[in-house]
């Protein structure tokens, strides 16, 4: 069994097989052992058999460690799994794994029944917004990657990303949290590069397609040398005599690394607003590449340190000073152990749910086998017990014949009446509801999206788009063309009930509030489908007014009113707007002022026609309701 206070953390990587072992103490963890076994051939190779390799490394790694009473955790590299993250609405906490549920089967593009997933939630204190991150991996590699370890022999109790595993070893080591600043972490490693981004607390991940194999494709290209020559040719760059044309043939590829980098911060800062990064923090055994610290300081401006120690891991004796050489390539199996330990702060585990429970079957066993001596032993006593009063019972039986008699007559009513009530259900009506249960449930996300498009029909000019305010100033406001929306409201339709002449449904409390509700159900199939009137409320600055609406945005909802990738069809009159209220402005010489509405008692009435009827004041800010 297994021993809670220590752990192995294993990574298997392109270049070598890393693992670590830590014992947690009073006031941290220490070292016990660690191992880095490089493979003869980098995995990447061609006509390399990789199963087989990797086989044979685990195989010479169990011969030299006892894995038997430790627990073990492993890793997959970023580019095998996949992260999502989304914010979650402000609900109660018991409710939060059933959305978190949903989101998954929103964020993760397989069948959720076809991957194995976690997630791990993020909150600031004092805070209401909730995060959560979602990690997830497919089946199928899974159980490849997890068929090494068996093939092996090597029971395996944890799975998880190695960009949590790196970002787990820099948090505890280095004592990260909330008030810490923003942190970013690169894992350069053989064939891709993990950034992780740390904030407030939170976590990000990317992974990069760029890695050490990039440098070295760029010498085999540069010098026509083979792979394993342009291997070593660049971890001696650093002290060659022909480092400068070494470099200037990776330089291209130094380019590229940090445009990725850089685009992968711009887009975090896209989404962080006001995002704040600091520092990096660079490990894995690409990171020792003689100037890529130096560079990225330079293109990234900020700090940048490469860790040749773990600050809170104790080591000592004559592993102490070995140490310190592979520790930058230790930092994910760091990671994996301290998580084996329960010190992480990302606790994501995706190892088949079933492989789980059968570790905990097998933990609960000892348990079983005292409860069943305990059960033998009771049986026993009872048996002893019954044989007493069994003595007992045959005296008195015929006495109680008929009371037995008339108690099995009573269980044998209530039977048939049971039988009789569970005769009358029919499931299928449950089945039937249950399997439409997700039906529809993309109409309300791509009527949003309609409405959108909707607005942008209006072609509206690039500076309106931009938060350039010197540059909006510049186009006249009667010339800008904008729609705000202001709101957007629904109403059922029921189609199977009948309408008066005043636009009230019988049979229902819905009043509708469309300018010609009848001319809407342009055919008797049409009719009886459900409807839902949709009523958007807003404003727009551009003279045209009612005109400019109704050639831009409701034109483009009656040009596109049917489409095959939409489960809903648009019904849109001719005479779509309900009202345009133009409201006067002061910046042009105009008395600002409102016009007063027109008597809105009747669904038809509306102020101006859509055609530009009744005229709008030019620069007028025209408020207008729109029926779809």
């Amino acid at each position: 069994m297994a021993r809670k206070n220590e752990s192995w953390g294993i990574e298997v990587g392109a270049n070598a097989l890393k693992a670590i072992h830590l014992a947690r103490t009073e006031d941290g963890v220490e070292v016990l052992e660690y191992e880095v076994m490089p493979f003869k051939k980098i995995l990447t190779t061609p006509d390399l058999n990789v199963d087989e390799a990797i086989e044979v490394g685990l195989d010479q790694f169990l011969s030299k460690h006892d894995l038997s009473r430790t627990t073990v955790m492993v890793s997959v590299p970023g580019h095998l799994a996949l992260a999502r993250f989304a914010k979650l609405p402000p609900v109660d906490p018991k409710k939060i794994p059933d959305i978190v549920k949903f989101e998954a089967v929103q964020q993760i593009p397989f069948p959720i029944d076809q991957v194995e997933w976690d997630y791990q939630v993020f909150q600031q204190q004092d805070s209401p917004d909730v995060e959560v991150g979602i990690f997830a991996i497919t089946k199928d590699r899974v159980m490849k990657f997890l068929s090494h370890y068996r093939n092996v022999g090597m029971r395996v109790d944890g799975l998880t990303l190695s960009p949590l595993a790196v970002y787990n070893a820099m948090a505890y080591d280095r004592k990260l949290d909330e008030d810490s600043p923003g942190t970013v972490m690169l894992d350069v490693g053989t064939t891709s590069t993990d950034v992780i981004v740390m904030e407030s607390g939170q976590v990000w991940l990317r992974t990069l397609p760029i890695g050490g194999n990039n440098f070295t494709e760029a010498l085999v290209r540069a010098f026509k040398l083979s792979f394993h020559k342009a291997e070593k040719l660049k971890r001696d760059a650093g002290t060659s005599k022909y480092a400068r044309q070494i470099f200037q043939a990776m330089r291209p590829v130094f380019a590229d690394f940090v445009q990725e980098v850089q685009r992968s911060l711009g887009y975090y800062q896209s989404l962080k607003r006001g995002a704040e990064l600091k520092r990096l923090i660079g490990v894995g055994s690409t990171f020792r590449l003689p100037g890529l610290a130096k560079f990225l300081k330079q293109q990234l401006q900020m700090d940048v340190t490469r860790p040749n120690r773990f600050k809170r891991a104790k080591i000592e004796g004559k592993q102490e000073s070995d140490f310190a050489d592979h520790a930058l390539n230790l930092a994910t199996a760091y990671g994996l152990a301290l998580q084996g330990l329960g010190l992480e702060v990302v606790h994501a585990n995706i190892l088949p749910r079933y492989i789980i429970s059968q570790r905990l079957w097998k933990a609960k066993q000892p348990m079983f086998a005292a409860a069943a001596a305990l059960v033998v032993a009771a049986v026993i006593g009872a048996a002893v017990n019954l044989w007493i009063k069994q003595t007992s019972y045959d005296s008195s039986a015929g006495r109680n014949t008929a009371k037995i008699q008339s108690v099995i007559s009573r269980g044998q009513v209530f039977a048939d009446k049971w039988e009789e009530i569970s005769a009358g259900e029919d499931p299928r009506m449950k089945i039937e509801n249950l399997r439409h249960i997700h039906d529809y449930r993309d109409v309300w996300p791509k009527l949003m999206e309609d409405l959108n498009l909707a607005v942008m029909a209006v072609k509206p000019q690039p500076e309106l788009l931009e938060a350039d305010a010197d540059a909006i100033s510049a186009i006249p406001r009667r010339q800008r063309r904008r729609l705000y929306i202001e709101s957007v409201s629904s109403a059922y339709r029921n189609p199977s009930a009948q309408t008066d002449a005043a636009g009230t449904r019988r049979g229902s409390s819905t009043r509708l509030i469309t300018d010609e509700s009848d001319t809407l159900e342009s055919d008797t199939a049409t009719a009886k489908r459900p409807q839902f009137v949709i009523t958007v409320k807003g404003t727009t600055p551009h003279a045209g007014g009612a005109a400019f609406i109704s050639n831009t945005s409701i034109k483009w909802r009656q040009d596109t009113a049917d489409r095959a990738d939409r489960p809903y069809r648009i019904l849109t009159t001719e005479n779509a707007l309900v009202w345009i209220d133009p409201v006067g402005t002061s910046d042009e010489g105009r008395t600002s002022g409102t016009v007063d509405r027109p008597d809105r008692r009747s669904a038809g009435t509306r102020r101006s026609s859509p055609r530009g009827g009744g005229g709008d004041p030019p620069g007028a800010a025209a408020p207008f309701k729109s029926p779809t």
